[in-house]
């Protein structure tokens, strides 16, 4: 999948089911408002066959071997200028750390952050680790370059972010700063030169600041125009009034290019379907058959036909969802924010 790419200064990512059935129709068509074709991209009439390919299962990568370096000190890094933002109440940010000695050396873990005041006094702010599942030792080559202001860092320093939620005190008398504290010991300052402070969302709650792990800059972006992502893709179902247990469901989804670029489906990827009931559920996953269409034009549609079968024992239900959605899991490049639909469907007993 895709790494997303971040300016040294940080960037900041700042979100129900409809359903239109009749009651007697055999075939409806039912979108979610914002999954609707536009005008100048009505759905052919022809429907690319189902496939029954599956994706690969997915691996769990081995745990990383430990870099071969040894463990940065307080007097080899440096730190750079924290900036923050506010998004949706709280403060979200970070820093950039550098290896300025001649000497490789080795991050691993989290730092620990406290945010002070003008006269270097500690705000009552509870360091907290973000939830960081997949993070890696990280090894800082030696005599890494400062970076520039407000341009994308080079490739390899490590990139810290932070959250900082619910200050309900007194304004803090700043500039604001941040203290440091490496894991191996040692404590680096530096200012919070674009920020604020966060909303009070809980009066009798503390505030705490939520520290990510140490993750390595992926260098500046391409100069190539960006490729048009696959979330562009619109995603529109016809799908039966219900599903009868023990049979097979046909439908068809409908991926629209919006956009006036074209949208490759190269890898063709893999689809997700499912269908949510209180008394149980169904989950398949399969690979889209894009190879009579590897390229959706602008403003236009491809229709893929879809099978689902439907164990016997799954309840009757009136009120089942049935979810589609391009599986980022399995597909290269498609991001987190897929394309996805979702509708309501009944499941009648045979």
């Amino acid at each position: 999948m895709a790494r997303a790419r971040v300016a040294w200064s940080v960037l900041l990512i700042v979100a129900g089911c409809t359903s239109g059935a009749g009651p007697t129709a055999t075939t409806i068509v039912r979108s979610l408002p914002s999954a609707s074709s536009s005008p100048s991209a009505t759905p052919s009439s022809t429907v690319i066959p189902w496939s029954p390919e599956t994706p690969d299962p997915f691996v769990t990568p081995a745990p990383a071997k430990l870099p071969d370096a040894a463990p940065c000190r307080v007097d080899q890094v440096s730190a750079g200028l924290a900036e923050w933002q506010g998004a949706t109440g709280s403060m979200v940010g970070g820093f950039l750390l550098w290896n300025t000695s001649r000497q490789p050396c080795r991050l691993a873990g989290r730092p620990s952050v406290a945010i002070l005041d003008a006269a270097g006094h500690r705000l009552s702010v509870t360091d907290l680790p973000a939830p960081s599942p997949t993070a890696q030792p990280l090894v800082l080559p030696a005599d890494q370059p400062t970076p520039v202001l407000h341009a994308e860092a080079t490739e390899g320093l490590a990139l810290v972010t932070l959250q900082w939620f619910n200050w309900c005190g007194v304004p803090p008398i700043g500039p604001l700063s941040l203290a440091i504290e490496l894991p191996e010991g040692g404590v680096l300052r530096t200012p919070v030169v674009m920020g604020g402070i966060p909303r009070c969302d809980a009066p009798s709650g503390g505030s705490s600041i939520s520290v990510g792990a140490f993750d390595a800059t992926p260098g500046p972006s391409p100069t190539d125009p960006p490729a048009v992502p696959a979330e562009a893709l619109k995603v529109s179902l016809e799908v039966p009034d219900h599903a009868t247990a023990g049979q097979t469901l046909h439908y068809v989804v409908i991926l629209t290019n919006p956009t006036s670029n074209p949208i490759a489906l190269s890898p063709c990827p893999a689809y997700q379907e499912r269908i949510n009931t209180q008394g149980g559920g169904v989950v398949a996953d399969y690979v889209l058959d894009c190879a009579p269409a590897p390229t959706i034009a602008p403003g236009a549609s491809v229709r893929f036909a879809m099978e689902l079968n439907i164990p016997a024992p799954l309840p009757a239900s009136d009120d089942a969802a049935l979810v589609w959605s391009l599986d980022p899991y399995y597909s290269e490049g498609f991001p987190p924010r897929s394309p996805m639909q979702k509708l309501r469907i009944r499941i009648v007993s045979p």
